[in-house]
């Protein structure tokens, strides 16, 4: 691509539109050097001085940390922003995935560009540190995970009378955990006992069994007290089924009726629940299983 097109290019389909004119672009366009990486070739490194930018003109590009992709790039898009923040480094390393054309901007042009044109360089700088401090606030929120693990506390309707007899009794154990539970449950622990919820999820049938259910898979949930009404039907009944299943996957001391719930209490109090002594083999196993698919799936598509 000649740079007379990879110019047309840039003006064509960069973001930048969105936000700057025509002349704008034209003018930080002066201050850019295009560079044609090769598929595969990592052009920026983690941990090296964030000294410079990138648009990407032509091609595609992904941003990794360590064998995780953070984001994927193509034509028009930007990255290396944190040329404009408080950070001395890259925080990540980029590789063109397919042959790539991006122009780049450093921190020496930046120089050149305010001294020419203040006001539209400073222009720049300010659009370019917003979307950073925007881009870091959401990989911050996506990276972010909540350490607690709570106790759920689940009835059907006609065991929600049972369940609240149940906390009123256990009040004292119970306020050492986060609790969770839906809104109308959580209504009512409030009224009868005073305990006050951590975190709420939505009914049964409209989704909170398996909320719960996910809690369990990201090691959230420390016990489930779930009162099950034996005698009828229920809409949703294969997600009580999941909950449960997916309770002995992980191990996850699964209460269904007063007797039960006590005995979780006092296990999960006695801190016996933090010195497992027993594998979780069916676990181990599938996982193991798990990797053994992705070895022979990568083996099979580079073939020696």
């Amino acid at each position: 691509m000649s740079e007379t097109t990879s110019a047309q290019t840039f003006k064509a389909n960069s973001q930048l539109k969105q936000v700057f004119n025509e002349q704008e672009i034209e003018a930080l366009w002066e201050y850019i050097e295009t560079e044609h990486i090769a598929e595969g070739s990592t052009f920026m490194r983690k941990n090296e001085p964030a000294d410079s930018m990138a648009f990407v003109i032509q091609g595609l590009v992904q941003v990794i940390d360590g064998d995780q992709q953070i984001a994927l790039l193509k034509e028009g898009e930007f990255l290396g922003e944190s040329l404009f923040s408080d950070h001395a480094t890259r925080n990540a390393d980029v590789q063109a995935i397919e042959d790539t054309i991006v122009g780049i901007f450093t921190l020496d042009d930046f120089q050149d560009f305010l001294n020419k044109d203040q006001t539209t360089a400073l222009k720049f700088h300010k659009h370019f540190k917003a979307v950073g401090q925007a881009r870091e606030a959401e990989s911050f929120a996506e990276k972010y995970r909540d350490k607690r693990k709570f106790l759920a506390l689940v009835a059907h309707n006609n065991m929600k009378s049972s369940l609240m007899e149940f906390c009123k009794m256990q009040s004292e154990n119970l306020e050492q955990f986060p609790l969770i539970a839906t809104g109308t449950t959580g209504s009512l622990l409030y009224k009868e006992t005073g305990l006050i919820l951590a975190r709420k999820v939505a009914s049964g049938p409209l989704g909170g069994d398996q909320a719960v259910g996910t809690l369990i898979s990201t090691n959230n949930i420390c016990g489930v007290i779930f009162f099950r009404d034996p005698l009828s039907a229920h809409p949703h009944h294969a997600d009580i089924e999941a909950l449960g299943r997916l309770c002995d996957v992980y191990q996850i001391p699964f209460a269904t009726n007063p007797q039960s719930g006590e005995a979780i209490l006092d296990y999960l109090l006695s801190g016996k629940a933090e010195q497992q002594t027993i594998s979780n083999q069916v676990l181990e196993t599938y996982q193991r299983g798990q990797s053994q698919v992705i070895t022979q799936h990568l083996d099979n598509s580079h073939p020696s």
